[in-house]
């Protein structure tokens, strides 16, 4: 008995970890790693969940609604703090006057409790565009992890909040430094 709930423990550990690891850049198009190091300011357009939840998922619209709401201003919190060059707020592209950051999340798992059957994840398309030049600087598509190692991941809506988060932190690092990190 003893050695059947260390093999249980043991493939629960194994799973957890799985869950856990990957790559955080899904497709890349475009990379001006140099142009995107020498840019000193930068115009972040409002965040976009174009993922709509599985009917499965049983999150009414409003609920849904006031999650993707509680993102954005996450979103924007995360690049205020993380990056450490100048960030502005812009509703959206039209308004952009320097080179600017769109993110898309056009998918999102919910994954499971405490890492058991995955970690959750969103995945969004990003897009850094010179407004003055209209050149692509970066295009890809990347990956945030649901998973942080604190209590608020044990729920989807704490998943779906780290995977934004994540995104966040992945986005601040392209605009530093012209490549994304793996995820926390």
């Amino acid at each position: 008995m003893r050695r059947l709930l260390l093999l249980v423990a043991a493939l629960v550990g194994l799973v957890g970890i799985g869950g856990c690891g990957g790559r955080s850049i899904i497709d890349e198009k475009t990379r001006e790693t140099n142009r995107l190091e020498m840019t000193g300011a930068y115009e972040v357009t409002g965040l976009t969940v174009s993922f709509k939840p599985l009917q499965d998922w049983e999150i009414p619209d409003e609920e849904w609604r006031l999650w993707v709401a509680g993102w954005s201003v996450d979103f924007q919190k995360e690049m205020n703090s993380e990056c450490y060059k100048n960030i502005t707020h812009i509703k959206d592209a039209s308004e952009a006057t320097k080179s600017y950051v769109e993110c898309d999340i056009y998918e999102m798992d919910k994954g499971g409790s405490f890492g058991v059957g995955g970690a959750g994840f969103a995945r969004a398309n990003v897009r850094i565009t010179d407004a003055k030049t209209g050149e692509v600087l970066y295009e890809g598509k990347l990956e945030g992890k649901g998973s942080s190692g604190v209590f608020e991941t044990a729920t989807a809506q704490g998943r779906f909040k780290f995977s934004v988060l994540n995104l966040a932190r992945q986005i601040s690092d392209l605009l530093e430094t012209g490549t994304a990190r793996q995820p926390d």
